[in-house]
């Protein structure tokens, strides 16, 4: 889709993808501060983000926003509070109460479009996603069990299935963004 790191900013940029998901850093809670992702030659735009004050436990919440030339949005987080990453992955798609508990039943493969297909994946210790929204904008995810605190350590790619629909993945995944970094949906 793009041919450049240039082209892809640049885009980014026009669409006011780049606005969006540094309004959601700026209002996040707790607060967290982003930086540029060092890209070491790789032709992606992102950032970086840490949390500034840590809570209590061993660690503080932190992550990337990598978008790739083929418009692919990737989001990953660590020691983030499970209920979080939970909110967020419900404003993309229904999932089912307690996806986080071991021994929680998943959804078969194929489910209904915006519901999330849930599989387990490492030895109980983390679960896998799909999800196919409206619009050619597929999702796929993969979330380790909490910790003792309740922290997870995940990751989701929001994906266009043609280049049409390269806007609405950007527009689903800066709601999921600022949902995840604030607790709440985007304003209109």
């Amino acid at each position: 889709m793009f041919t450049s790191r240039a082209d892809l900013d640049h885009h980014l940029t026009a669409t006011g993808t780049w606005k969006n998901l540094h309004t959601a850093v700026h209002h996040s809670a707790p607060r967290v501060t982003s930086y540029p992702h060092p890209h070491e030659g790789e032709p992606v735009c992102g950032f970086s983000f840490t949390e500034d004050t840590p809570r209590p436990g061993p660690a503080r919440t932190t992550g990337t926003i990598l978008i790739t030339p083929d418009g692919h949005l990737t989001v990953r987080a660590h020691q983030l509070p499970g209920h979080r990453w939970l909110t967020a992955l419900r404003h993309l798609g229904d999932l089912a109460p307690g996806a986080l508990r071991p021994g929680t039943r998943t959804t078969p493969a194929g489910s209904a479009p915006g519901h999330w297909a849930l599989c387990p994946h490492v030895k109980d210790r983390s679960f896998a996603g799909d999800l196919h929204l409206p619009g050619d904008v597929d999702a796929q995810m993969l979330t380790e069990l909490p910790d003792p605190r309740g922290d997870v350590t995940a990751m989701v790619t929001i994906a266009p299935g043609s280049p049409q629909a390269l806007e609405a993945v950007w527009m689903c995944a800066t709601g999921f963004v600022h949902v995840l970094m604030t607790g709440a949906p985007a304003p209109s």
